[in-house]
């Protein structure tokens, strides 16, 4: 299972989002078995920049994984889900970084927002989103309130369901069940990857290597 969540400024102008953000986050882990041979969890932040916080093999049990995760900082900034995708794929499920063969690998992506770095519109999002989905990594997104761009969510996550909104926050609780180990970590058939965009290269897609910020938790399920 893994959670991009988006760290950028207009997260916390409500009191509490990022606290809110968090707290769904462990809401979603703690319904799963973490351990070396069960759920391994990874965490990407993004904001202006993308860093991956910790890979999969960081944290091997439940308590020093919610741990790591109620101290995950706020940034507060601008929207780089470009560069989060990008080490989603070339860092958090590259070989030797803890994948495991016939294990499940799925990405939860949490935005409040559209997308705006290198720019608005990128195509280089929509591109490593296709890669990722090309590398068998099923992207789940959670678009919260109605500044998402929707249209462009839904090329990015893997299949229309696995796109769900929510009105606010506090609405993410109702999002919960929806991410439950039998929903997420089942095999399920692969998606038509979304087209690259007219112009780019299928043979590889370049990105800022220091990044920084939301959030991209990357639960490895099997």
């Amino acid at each position: 299972m893994n959670f991009v969540v988006d760290s950028s400024g207009s997260i916390n102008e409500g009191p509490g989002n990022w606290n809110i953000t968090l707290q769904f986050v462990s809401n979603v882990v703690r319904q799963f078995t973490i351990g070396p041979n069960n759920v391994q969890v990874a965490f990407v932040l993004f904001s202006d920049v993308a860093r991956v916080e910790w890979g999969l093999t960081r944290y091997s049990n439940l308590a020093g994984l919610l741990n790591a995760i109620r101290n995950v900082g706020y940034i507060g900034s601008a929207t780089n889900l470009n560069d989060a995708l990008y080490l989603t794929r070339t860092r958090v499920f590259a070989p030797g970084r803890g994948t495991r063969p016939n294990a499940v690998k799925v990405t939860i992506i949490l935005t409040d927002g559209e997308d705006n770095i290198p720019e608005k519109g990128t195509p280089l999002t929509i591109a490593n989103a296709t890669l990722c989905k090309r590398d068998g990594i099923r992207l789940i997104g959670i678009g919260v309130s109605d500044e998402v761009n929707l249209a462009r969510l839904l090329q990015i996550v893997s299949s229309r369901a696995d796109y769900h909104a929510v009105n606010d926050f506090n609405a993410l609780t109702d999002v919960i069940a929806q991410l439950q180990p039998e929903l997420i970590c089942s095999t399920t058939p692969t998606p038509t990857p979304t087209p690259f965009p007219p112009g780019l290269s299928t043979d590889i897609i370049l990105s800022d290597s220091d990044c920084s910020l939301a959030v991209a938790i990357l639960n490895f399920c099997q």
